[in-house]
């Protein structure tokens, strides 16, 4: 992903306001019936040219719900912390 850590956090948050719980490198999301731990680190940016963007590896945990509600979650979420471009 293409974010630093305070995008990716801002991100989530502005979507689920009240709903996202913090802890360093660790945020654990609930919506609806679904809860989901999303863990990220730091890695090395890309470089395009002259363009340096930052990158985000994240790793997505299931801590409950039904399969369908993750689903949606996740969806969210990924909608949530697209860039666009152009």
């Amino acid at each position: 992903m293409t974010a630093t850590p305070a995008e990716f956090v801002g991100s989530l948050t502005a979507v689920f306001p009240a709903a996202v719980e913090s802890s360093a490198n660790c945020l654990i999301v609930t919506h609806g019936q679904a809860r989901v731990r999303f863990d990220y680190q730091v890695a090395p940016s890309w470089r395009i040219g002259s363009l340096q963007l930052p990158r985000l590896q994240v790793g997505i945990t299931v801590v409950d719900g039904e399969p369908d509600a993750v689903a949606a979650l996740i969806e969210r979420a990924d909608r949530a912390t697209q860039r666009g471009g152009g």
